[in-house]
């Protein structure tokens, strides 16, 4: 049987910065026997994280010498979405992503418009690996979900 977490590449990580995304994200750098080129990991911050999620994410990053890219919704001069590569110290920390998402929606979001998981997460993410040459023909996208999560 092969490793579950030896992942095709290129590849790339969503890193949702709490405990069960780190574990994933561990046994994935161990896997690969740190974190391989042709591996994107990713954190896209809603700018609603709980104060914690940063500091994790920070810790990670440093004590297990992974480049974790932080990203952000956007949008572009046309007021299109885009996304914004941030670091953890010009990162926002008072909504402003999810800010700019309910200004181009009009609406906020509720469980039958989930607009923070598709817009703030995975098209920021998406947005972002179009512009790598590496992730042109495609890539292979690790997501956790605990059990709980719906």
């Amino acid at each position: 049987m092969t490793n579950p977490y030896l992942l095709d590449l290129p590849a790339v990580v969503s890193f949702s910065g709490g405990r069960t995304s780190g574990y994933m994200l561990r046994k994935i750098l161990d896997a690969h026997g740190g974190q391989p080129e042709g591996m994107v990991v990713s954190f896209q911050n809603t700018g609603l994280e709980h104060a914690g999620t940063y500091e994790f994410v920070e810790r990670i990053a440093k004590e297990w010498s992974v480049d974790i890219v932080w990203l952000e919704y956007d949008l572009d001069a046309d007021n299109k979405p885009t996304h914004r590569i941030v670091t953890p110290s010009t990162a926002s920390k008072n909504g402003e992503p999810y800010d700019r998402l309910i200004s181009k929606k009009k609406m906020l979001s509720h469980p039958r418009a989930r607009l923070c998981t598709g817009n703030l997460k995975i098209a920021t993410l998406q947005s972002y690996l179009r512009t790598l040459p590496a992730f042109q023909d495609g890539w292979t996208n690790a997501v956790g979900l605990r059990a709980d999560e719906p």
